[in-house]
């Protein structure tokens, strides 16, 4: 009886150990099979663009609708899918597929994404939820993993419809990686910040100013651009284009803000070099292969307006100038504030404005660095640098060739222009020469003369920027002395001719452009056409304060339009040491 509850016990103990072995040995099979099976779900198929395959077609046209509604997809072939994303990425075979019409409604009470995230060291989130639209991408695929461009819309609805903006609106689609994500995202502090050893592999020191700290957005030239897609809205609420673009991080300190200026740049290699499309009503120019959506620079927690002002008093002179033009910009859906489109200070610049070959013309900087151009260009504006320095330009001959190779009345008007706004991060900074390098003959060509001339830009640091004092700052002393600009001005004071003709056209400016009337209305319509939208904003970026403090700074301007020009007109008397018959005087 022993012997047979013995082996009772051994079955049971060798049963009990198969079932326990079963058990695991499923498990296990099971676990490989569900690994397997995710693999292959997540498993990213690369798809290839091809050109015979047709995007998704779609009746409703992106921009603004007062009502929620649905939008139908549709295609002509019954062998494609269509796969489509509303969040901003970009539509794969992972991503939804269609099968009934899409809801397109206000946003807004959905929780901040692309808004929440940290994109300075000074970054603040928004008050309360921003703005939102929808974001749709769609492709059609076949079964051999061909796909189609993608179509590409943002909705926005709001019972106002497209009267929200009285600004133009940009809907820029991005993928998010690019510019948020940790390792590559170009618009946030990112593992560059992070990385100590980076800092140390590069000699860079750990207690320099917080806006030159080591970040993402630091990153230049083209492994810092990323693909994206503009949509331009006007106020009206007519799309005006879309284009594939390349977009960039532009600027140098104030890359730093939370809000980031961004140079949009059309290239072939996203579907066409440039566009053709009046963004400035009233500027003939009509062609872009670049432009910037400006956060305002150093006055971004200001005015928002204050270089794209100080710029349009010089207007309709002889020194070359970024146009302007307010805009509101979304990222992905999303409300990014107020930017102001200004064009980009490069050839392509030129060669539109004046209808000349790109490749013929040359851009220094400061004192006489290439920017673009002929290396031979850059020597001999460093030789014109040393006759100045060497040669005394009282003597008629003397004088005679330098105006032979500078635009005078340009860089008259550089020199008026900056002393005027007392922008004193100039001109240390801020200053580049151009000229046209193939010489005309033809009279009717204005730039064929070779001559040097400049550009006026980043005059953030003026008109009472650094304090309610600044209009008593006198810069025709920094004129004489600092860089190339300090060698040209000190030579040419040397001619009786030269001073005649800059106290002139500088007492005719401050009795024109710079009369204080004239000023304070063009202060006005600034801050009467910024008004309306300057709530938002605020509130997305928290950097101003609140509107009455916005107003505030508005007010510092007028203080100096009101001050400036008899304070100018006393440092130019006795700078130049006028006898009461000569002085200059504000009439």
């Amino acid at each position: 009886m022993k012997r047979i509850l013995k082996s009772s016990k051994t079955v049971s103990l060798k049963i009990k150990v198969l079932i326990v072995i079963g058990i695991v040995i499923a498990a296990i099979t099971l676990s490989i099979c569900l690994y397997f099976s995710a693999i292959q779900k997540n498993k990213t198929i690369v798809l290839t663009v091809s050109k015979s395959i047709p995007a998704p077609d779609c009746l409703h046209s992106g921009g603004f609708y007062t009502t929620p509604f649905n939008i139908s997809l549709s295609i002509n072939n019954p062998d494609l899918q269509i796969y489509y994303t509303i969040d901003g990425t970009s539509p794969s075979l992972n991503s939804e597929r269609y099968t009934a019409p899409i809801l397109i409604s206000d946003r807004t009470e959905m929780s901040n994404d692309l808004s929440n995230i940290p994109t300075s060291p000074r970054w603040k989130p928004p008050v309360g939820n921003v703005f939102k639209g929808t974001t749709l991408r769609a492709i059609c695929v076949d079964k051999n993993h061909n796909k189609s461009k993608e179509m590409i819309r943002t909705f926005f609805v709001d019972n106002k419809g497209s009267k929200r903006y009285s600004f133009p609106v940009i809907a820029i689609t991005v993928n998010k990686e690019d510019l948020f994500s940790y390792e590559k995202g170009i618009y946030v502090l990112g593992k560059r910040y992070t990385d100590k050893h980076n800092y140390l592999n590069k000699n860079t020191p750990l207690n320099i100013p917080w806006w030159y700290y080591p970040a993402n957005y630091l990153l230049r030239g083209a492994d810092a651009e990323k693909q994206a897609h503009i949509e331009f809205y006007e106020p009206t609420g007519k799309l005006g284009f879309e284009s594939n673009i390349g977009l960039r991080i532009n600027g140098n300190a104030t890359r730093a803000f939370a809000q980031k200026s961004l140079r949009i740049c059309f290239r072939e290699k996203y579907g066409e070099p440039s566009i053709k499309y009046q963004l400035f009503p009233t500027n003939k120019v009509n062609t872009f292969s670049a432009f910037i959506l400006r956060n305002s620079g150093n006055d971004w927690d200001k005015t928002m307006f204050r270089d794209a002002f100080m710029q349009s008093l010089m207007k309709d002179s002889h020194v070359d100038i970024q146009d302007y033009r307010p805009s509101i910009v979304f990222i992905n859906g999303e409300y990014w504030g107020i930017h102001n489109i200004r064009e980009r200070l490069d050839e392509n610049y030129l060669a539109n404005k004046y209808e000349i070959n790109a490749d013929s013309l040359t851009i220094l900087e400061l004192q006489g660095v290439l920017v673009k151009g002929q290396r031979k260009s850059e020597k001999m504006f460093a030789e014109l640098l040393n006759y100045i320095k060497t040669n005394d330009l009282s003597n008629e001959n003397n004088y005679n060739y330098i105006q032979s190779k500078i635009d005078i009345e340009s860089f008259i008007d550089f020199i008026i222009s900056n002393v005027y706004f007392c922008n004193s991060d100039w001109p240390n900074n801020n200053v580049r020469f151009w000229r046209n390098d193939a010489v005309s003959v033809d009279i009717n060509n204005v730039t064929g003369d070779g001559k040097w001339r400049s550009m006026l830009y980043d005059t953030d640091w003026g008109f009472g920027y650094t304090g309610n004092n600044a209009f008593q700052l006198n810069l025709l002393y920094d004129a004489k002395r600092v860089g190339s600009v300090g060698i040209i001005f000190t030579g040419l004071l040397k001619n009786k001719m030269f001073v005649n003709r800059f106290v002139s056209s500088f007492q005719n400016h401050l009795n024109t452009n710079f009369k204080t009337d004239t000023v304070l209305n063009k202060i006005n319509e600034f801050e009467n056409q910024y008004s309306s939208e300057m709530d938002e904003h605020i509130n997305r970026w928290r950097a101003i304060g609140s509107f009455s403090k916005w107003k505030e700074y508005v007010s510092e301007l007028r203080i100096f339009a009101e001050k400036r020009p008899v304070v100018q007109a006393n440092q130019l008397n006795k700078f130049f040491n006028l006898a009461s018959c000569n002085k200059v005087i504000i009439k």
